[in-house]
């Protein structure tokens, strides 16, 4: 017998990717990678475009709101150059953060207006009352600390324990619609460290209401006020209301008999 012939051994052939697939798979997949190819870079370059401070910058800033003791430039001054850059590149919250750092600013709300303006709104603190020798309540009975120059010389006087401002700022309102009855404000609020209640009135003289500042008791005394003591008060010292039934009267001095 004769020898027998060796078939030579044909290498395989690796096979890519878009010829292991069936020919119509692999032509879409190549079309959608080249498809997201072509399109990401402009978009890509586009973003990284409008990030750029130079493209579309802001050339105004308007300020918004009414103001009683703000200065317009106070608020442009705290901004400093955070209002500065491109329309989509401006931090605004930056800018918002920065406004309401001054004393006076209650909220401030910032919005691009385009194309090349920012628009700040600001609310300004509304003061209620003094509070200590350098803090002033707002209407919230929240603590702030502005110049005192330029203040209402009639605004009230508050004092208690720290922490206290928001329950002596809502006492202070409903008291006053009371007193409001015989045409008294309320010159100041205290609460003492034992968590007693006393106020002075805009004649002078003082009220202590003790641990509980209801209505009831106030509403005994305004009701009792005209006839017993309105031609007398600027003779009185104090008036005492922790009582069930009615209140006690301290004079300056003694009355003629």
């Amino acid at each position: 017998m004769g020898a027998r012939r060796k078939l030579p051994v044909r290498k395989q052939k690796k096979l890519g990717l878009h010829e292991r697939l069936p020919g119509w798979f692999s032509q879409r997949l190549f079309g959608a990678v080249l498809l997201v190819l072509v399109l990401g870079v402009p978009s890509g370059f586009g973003i990284w475009m409008l990030a750029q401070p130079g493209t579309l910058p802001i050339r105004g800033v308007k300020v918004e709101g009414e103001f009683r003791y703000l200065e317009q430039q106070d608020i442009y001054e705290a901004l400093g150059g955070l209002a500065s850059g491109g329309f989509f590149n401006v931090d605004v919250r930056a800018v918002k953060e920065a406004a309401e750092s001054l004393p006076w600013v209650d909220s401030a709300s910032v919005r691009r207006a385009w194309p090349d303006t920012l628009r700040i709104e600001i609310t300004e603190q509304i003061p209620l009352a003094k509070w200590g020798e350098n803090q002033v309540v707002n209407v919230r009975g929240e603590l702030f600390e502005p110049p005192l120059k330029g203040l209402p010389e009639n605004l009230p006087q508050f004092i208690g324990p720290s922490g206290t401002g928001q329950k002596v700022a809502e006492n202070f309102q409903s008291l006053s619609i009371k007193m409001k009855k015989i045409d008294l404000q309320i010159s100041e609020l205290k609460l003492t460290e034992r968590r007693a209640w006393q106020l002075r009135l805009t004649n002078g003289f003082r009220l202590l209401l003790g641990k509980v500042a209801d209505g009831e008791r106030l509403e005994r005394f305004v009701s009792a006020y005209p006839k017993l003591l309105g031609d007398k008060s600027a003779q009185v010292d104090s008036v005492d209301l922790r009582y069930t039934n009615g209140f006690a009267v301290r004079w300056k001095k003694p009355l003629a008999g």
